[in-house]
């Protein structure tokens, strides 16, 4: 009987509740706590923040929440783009449903692996066909095209990595001349510069290096590898037998490979990876326009960026609930001199239209959709996906 209970388990749907564990809620009420904690030390009404919200610009909301869907648009054209490469060509609809619905279960559960990847390998798997060859898309070409959309995501962030650069320098001068400190110096803003695009230039051309001679950059990296290993606090720790690049190389260079197979259709996918950041700050831009934040692009892309750090702390809350409406009401008040009430009242309002109702709807477009994902599939695909 115990064992039929668990193989029934086994095969429920992925739901809501599923994705609710203990740990979640755990973290989601730490989340909650935080978020209460500091209107009690700020001194904020939550009646000035309610009202603030509820003033909002309905035009400008309309339209800031409309980019917000347009940028998923744009990543589900990258995409698409890129399925095309092994002759899959599933209508724009149904991959922007499974790019969204996978996209909202990535938000929804950050602590349970690659979520993002996997549930748009499955249904991609589900769904996918070939046309002209007349046969189902298999995982491996699933899975090539959802490794390659990340790595033209990371290589359109090159060009925009620029402009973040020097709006950042800017951005954080201001807020350190606002909590008391001196400006960033004039010499340092050219070296931040210098030291970002010597970066990008390096991993531009590692990639180079990767896509034509990959046994070239697993010699180097082993060599560097072995060196490390041989550190007298990382040997005593770690086996240098387990350090090796090999599968990582390989890896990289299947990718580039795949991209590799038709410059036109990786140079759309790059182009539409770049307008879908472009359009994510436009949302950003206008839903703080909504209520009177009076913010520039480049302040966005700053305010984006020194928010988006908060994302890598590893505790594992869906969206750092709490803590991200926190850092980026910092990072507004600071940096355009308003109230902290008007600045978090724009960071809860971004939140709300970029996290929790961009949720809901992904949720909703899975239920849905004719494609389920049961928790035997996702328990499967996760040993199976770096």
């Amino acid at each position: 009987m115990e064992n039929q209970s668990e193989m029934n388990l086994s095969k429920k749907n992925i739901s809501l509740k599923e994705a609710f564990d203990k740990k979640t809620i755990f973290l989601l009420g730490f989340a909650a706590f935080v978020l209460i904690l500091y209107f009690i030390l700020e001194g904020i009404s939550i009646g000035s923040i309610f009202d603030t919200i509820l003033g909002a610009n309905i035009g400008i909301l309309i339209i800031g929440a409309l980019f917000t869907f347009i940028a998923v648009l744009f990543d589900t054209l990258s995409w698409k783009f890129l399925l095309g490469i092994s002759n899959i060509n599933p209508s724009i609809p149904t991959t922007y449903r499974i790019q969204l619905s996978s996209f909202s279960y990535g938000l929804l559960i950050p602590s349970a692996g690659a979520v993002e990847a996997i549930m748009k390998v499955m249904m991609g798997t589900q769904e996918f066909y070939s046309k002209t060859e007349k046969r189902s898309a298999t995982s491996g070409e699933v899975l090539s095209s959802v490794v390659a959309h990340k790595l033209c995501g990371l290589l359109a962030f090159i060009p925009i990595s620029a402009f973040i650069t020097v709006s950042m320098f800017e951005y954080l001068s201001t807020i350190l001349v606002k909590i008391g400190y001196s400006p960033l110096p004039e010499g340092f803003n050219l070296f931040f510069v210098s030291l970002i695009s010597f970066i990008t230039i390096l991993l531009t051309c590692l990639f180079v290096l990767i896509a034509l001679k990959p046994n070239t950059v697993k010699s180097i990296f082993n060599a560097f590898l072995s060196g490390f290993g041989a550190l007298p606090l990382i040997k005593t720790r770690i086996d240098p037998r387990s350090l090796s690049s090999d599968k990582i190389i390989d890896d990289f260079s299947i990718q580039f490979s795949y991209l590799a197979k038709s410059k036109l259709v990786s140079f759309l996918a790059l182009l539409f990876a770049f307008f879908a950041q472009l359009a994510h700050w436009i949302s950003i831009l206008l839903l703080l326009h909504s209520v009177d934040i009076l913010i520039s692009l480049d302040q966005v892309a700053a305010v984006n960026f020194l928010g988006g750090t908060v994302d890598l702390i590893p505790v594992g809350i869906p969206g750092m609930a709490g803590l991200k409406e926190i850092s980026l009401s910092v990072f507004i008040e600071y940096g355009l001199s308003i109230r902290t009430d008007k600045a978090l009242s724009g960071a809860i309002l971004v939140q709300l239209m970029k996290f929790y109702f961009l949720i809901i709807v992904g949720l909703t477009v899975y239920i849905l959709g004719k494609t389920r994902v049961t928790s035997q599939d996702f328990e499967n695909s996760r040993s199976s996906i770096p």
